[in-house]
């Protein structure tokens, strides 16, 4: 990417990221979004002061509140349809390595791997959603969680780490 699209985009999707919470700037603020190369559904919702970085997809119906950060690096990640994800929320594809010896952490290499979040999930209140993981369909993420794990479909999970609380189904 060439440094003025590079400042373009980061301009542009900073901008973004101060608009309003009404209807209009939210519509205004998945464009810019688009325009910016982030594949957002039309019909998305995104709010105030939410950082979507590296390689983002959303898909339609769902909504990313207030103050959430959400990197996708190279890996990505990938967000489903009509997802909730709450406020403060932190989901970032990609951890520092932590090789042995004298090496700063500053300096370490980035270790990637893409996070899914299945149609219909529910990540509640300043969750964090580690490096590789899958959120599964239907599932519910209890608010202040640390995710470090896969989450089954219509499962219900909770804590730091985040565990199994119950199951959505029968």
């Amino acid at each position: 990417m060439s440094r003025i699209r590079y400042l373009s985009r980061e301009w542009l999707t900073g901008f973004a990221s101060l608009l309003p919470n009404d209807v209009l700037s939210t519509r205004l603020r998945v464009l810019i979004y688009r325009a910016c190369g982030l594949g957002i559904a039309s019909d998305a919702l995104v709010y105030r002061n939410v950082l979507l970085l590296g390689k983002v997809s959303v898909g339609s119906g769902s909504s990313i509140s207030n103050n959430s950060s959400i990197n996708g690096a190279a890996a990505g990640v990938h967000i489903g349809s009509d997802v909730m994800i709450a406020p403060g929320c932190c989901i970032v594809a990609f951890d520092h390595g932590m090789q042995m010896g004298e090496v700063p952490m500053i300096r370490q290499p980035l270790v990637e791997a893409a996070i899914t979040i299945g149609d219909g999930a529910w990540i509640a209140a300043n969750c964090t959603i580690t490096k590789g993981v899958r959120v599964g369909r239907g599932a519910i993420v209890a608010a202040n969680s640390v995710v470090t794990r896969d989450v089954d479909d219509f499962t219900i999970v909770g804590g730091v780490p985040a565990r199994y609380i119950k199951s959505r189904i029968g």
